[in-house]
């Protein structure tokens, strides 16, 4: 382990409650691994089995999976400090039909679940507290992914990108924000066509819905 990671209880809730001076000995107890990733470089490939799954120190990595015609669909964009592929090394899948890449130079932390979940003798209390944290992550995404299926289940990009900017305004309360897609990620989550959002976006700011530049937007 070369990072000092004690800070970590303080920035992700997947260690909150584990004392700062724990941490390093349950990440020896666990065998976490470091990995760092240049932009475009694969962590978790479609058709693999994943048996570990991981936690973003640095960088942006996205989640997506792949249509026969080769076209990209972004379920998710992973900041730090969020975790990646719990619930699939969890239920040992053997083939899995996402794949994620870096979006940038990354850094991440690797768990191998079976070390996590089957620990092969009584836990720590600083194992129980992460297992007890797994579960409120698990149940976050589940939130995270059902809110996202309402908002591709909307007909029409205008009604997606409207519902998609509304509770980011929401989740920040504020009308004014940033959001960390370009235009061509920001149609690949919304599961739409670039050029239609593009049109789509002018319209609205025609309208006097939106204000726009970039990833900058604005509720009028």
């Amino acid at each position: 382990m070369y990072r000092n990671y004690t800070t970590l209880p303080l920035m992700c809730k997947l260690f909150e409650g584990i004392p700062s001076a724990k941490i390093d000995e349950l990440f020896a107890h666990l065998a976490v691994r470091e990995v760092a990733l240049k932009k475009g470089e694969v962590l978790f490939r479609s058709g693999s089995k994943i048996t570990d799954f991981a936690v973003v120190i640095s960088g942006q990595l996205t989640i997506s999976f792949y249509e026969a015609d080769g076209h990209r669909k972004i379920l998710e964009l992973l900041e730090p400090m969020d975790t990646v592929a719990i619930s699939l090394a969890v239920a040992e899948i053997q083939s899995v039909s996402i794949s994620v890449e870096a979006r940038q130079d990354s850094d991440v932390i690797l768990f191998n679940a079976d070390k996590v979940f089957k620990p092969g003798g009584k836990p720590s209390e600083e194992h129980m507290r992460l297992l007890r944290n797994i579960t409120r992550e698990l149940a976050r995404k589940t939130v995270f992914m059902g809110r996202k299926m309402r908002t591709i289940s909307i007909r029409g990009t205008s009604g997606r990108l409207m519902k998609y900017l509304i509770e980011e305004s929401v989740r920040r309360g504020c009308k004014e924000f940033e959001i960390p897609y370009d235009r061509q990620a920001l149609a690949d989550y919304l599961c739409v066509d670039r050029s239609a959002l593009s049109a789509e976006i002018s319209k609205l700011i025609n309208k006097g819905v939106i204000e726009a530049r970039k990833s900058h937007f604005k509720l009028l």
